[in-house]
């Protein structure tokens, strides 16, 4: 470790002595300018401007050229973390050539428009380098088992070996009069627009009459990094040399680059499908719901009907129920297909048991279940996460499992879970369940105040919903019933003779032969949507029918078809 600060300390040294030599630099690309200064190869730098999140060192990365999953996360606070000595970066700069996601519309290409009245400036404040030593890069690429697996499939993951972080600040400088007219212009054209685009940026204010402007990203931030492939830290580098990671092949490169491509929006969207049964449960025998099985089937079914890129089938059966660990495995499995045959949108259909924890999480009962187990969970537990092989999964932690996939998903939960925050909230509003399927609210309290009483509920069901961050982001999850009520059984739409089906299946099926205005079949994203009563937790006059409290905008962009 010492040897290790040592080198640190030369190479930052170097690099302050570089930087005090600017003075009079010339013009360069951005990435020319910070790979100048710290005098390594322009190559090996990837730019994280605007940043991106999660680029730490011993961050892996899928090597997807669409979108790069993350693996695992870095952590810059690791105490295995090396970190040199602080320095600072100056340079003019042209243009902003090599910038991910970059764009066109911001004050700096209006500045590089006017390129002999103006002059940016680039400013790194408080910088320094932060790696991680090869055996532990190689720690973390050997202990994770979706790494491996991908390795095995001759996928070769990428790991971030150094990073560059600092505070990033932009001055955009009048060069003459007719500079200090340009600003004054930009100022009143388009300063509160860029403003409200670039809203993680600080702006300097009163613009007008002044020589200059600045706006800076407040917080330091890793404005460039490096990375490595998997395979090569793996098998061909010694722990030895911790600071000799500069290596990047062109083609990761070209990868890294192309990260942000957009497709074609004008060929067919693709979509995948997913149905899951938890039917069997091997220490809890009366939990069997052969309903569920037959639900999976019917929704592939379904799916299958609107040509999916494909549609998969997870399904437990008597000699072999899902356990946890069954089912994160499968999630893995997917994980890897879905690298090398990305779609567009991948809608998770899952039926089974569930209950509702103390802190309002929900939980999946899985086929190694114990009883008294799950009920002692439902009184006392309050995880973060559950344990390898109890028999219960958070929703929590199936959502992100799937969104280990990269692709925009729609999670779909067909399963019941009472909770008490809702019943006691019923309570203390005067209300009562009154019918047999638990779902019809009857009020006996003041009529007077039967108004304020409903708004109460509607409080506790958004509060129960915006306690989960993963309930409210653009990957929706559905739920079949709303808190504390219960998810019944209906009539099966396709077969009225046959099993009865979870709500949300029913519900969803009920579409089969449904056309729209056109005499086209429905949309599936619409479809999904006629399905849902409340939306982002609102209309909770009553504890029937279904609820999300996500964003459905994205499915529906995901999955509906150009007109």
């Amino acid at each position: 470790m010492k040897k290790a600060t040592i080198i640190i300390f030369c190479i930052t040294a170097i690099i302050g002595i570089v930087v005090s030599l600017i003075g009079n630099i010339q013009k360069k690309t951005l990435k020319d300018a910070i790979a100048s200064t710290l005098n390594v190869e322009s190559s090996k730098l990837v730019l994280n401007l605007p940043p991106k999140n999660v680029r730490y060192p011993g961050t892996i990365l899928s090597p997807n050229r669409s979108s790069l999953m993350v693996y695992t996360a870095g952590n810059l606070d690791d105490e295995s973390m090396l970190k040199g000595e602080r320095f600072s970066i100056e340079a003019v700069v042209n243009d902003m050539s090599n910038v991910q996601a970059s764009g066109q519309n911001t004050l700096i290409n209006s500045a590089f428009s006017n390129g002999e009245q103006l002059e940016v400036m680039l400013n790194i404040k408080d910088a320094y380098i932060a790696e991680l030593p090869v055996g532990v890069l190689k720690e973390r690429i050997n202990s994770n088992d979706l790494v491996r697996a991908a390795m095995k499939k001759e996928i070769d993951p990428i790991i971030v070996s150094r990073a560059y972080v600092g505070k990033v600040e932009y001055v955009i400088r009048a060069l003459s009069e007719a500079g200090i007219e340009a600003l004054v212009d930009m100022s009143k054209t388009a300063y509160n627009t860029r403003k409200t685009r670039l809203g993680s940026f600080k702006f300097s204010d009163n613009i007008e009459g002044r020589k200059e402007i600045s706006f800076s990203i407040e917080s330091p931030i890793i404005f460039a990094y490096e990375v490595m492939e998997a395979s090569r830290v793996a098998t061909d580098l010694s722990d030895e040399g911790e600071l000799a990671l500069n290596e990047l092949s062109a083609r990761r490169l070209k990868e890294i680059r192309e990260e942000n491509v957009l497709r074609d929006q004008t060929t067919r969207k693709t979509f995948g499908a997913v149905t899951i049964a938890n039917a069997h449960y091997e220490n809890y025998g009366s939990l069997n719901v052969p309903q569920a099985k037959e639900a999976s089937g019917l929704m592939s079914q379904f799916f299958e009907s609107y040509n999916p890129a494909f549609v998969k089938q997870f399904n437990s059966s008597k000699e072999k129920p899902i356990t946890d660990d069954n089912l994160l495995d499968w999630s893995i499995d997917l994980t890897l297909d879905l690298l090398e045959n990305p779609v567009d949108h991948l809608v998770v259909y899952y039926t089974g048991h569930g209950l509702s924890l103390p802190n309002g999480e929900i939980v999946l009962l899985q086929g190694n279940v114990n009883k008294d187990y799950a009920e002692r969970a439902a009184q006392s537990y309050n995880p973060s996460s559950s344990e390898s092989g109890d028999g219960l999964i958070l929703v929590e932690q199936l959502y992100n499992a799937i969104a280990m996939t990269n692709v925009p998903f729609t999670l779909i939960i067909d399963a019941c879970y009472p909770n008490d925050e809702m019943a006691d909230a019923l309570t203390r509003v005067s209300m009562l369940l009154g019918d047999k399927e638990g779902n019809e609210l009857y009020y006996v309290g003041d009529n007077a105040l039967i108004t304020d009483e409903l708004s109460d509920i509607g409080k506790v069901m958004r509060q129960i919903g915006n306690r989960f961050e993963y309930r409210q982001q653009d990957n929706a999850v559905i739920f079949s019933s709303k808190p504390g009520a219960k998810s019944v059984f209906k009539p099966n739409p396709i077969d009225p003779y046959g099993l009865d089906l979870p709500p949300l299946a029913a519900r969803i099926l009920s579409f089969h032969d449904h056309i729209d205005g056109n005499g086209r079949k429905t949309n599936l994203a619409d479809v999904i949507r006629k399905s849902t009563d409340s939306v982002n937790g609102l209309g909770e006059i009553s504890l029937n029918g279904s609820i999300t409290w996500s964003n459905l905008e994205v499915m529906r962009g995901s999955l509906r078809e150009p007109e």
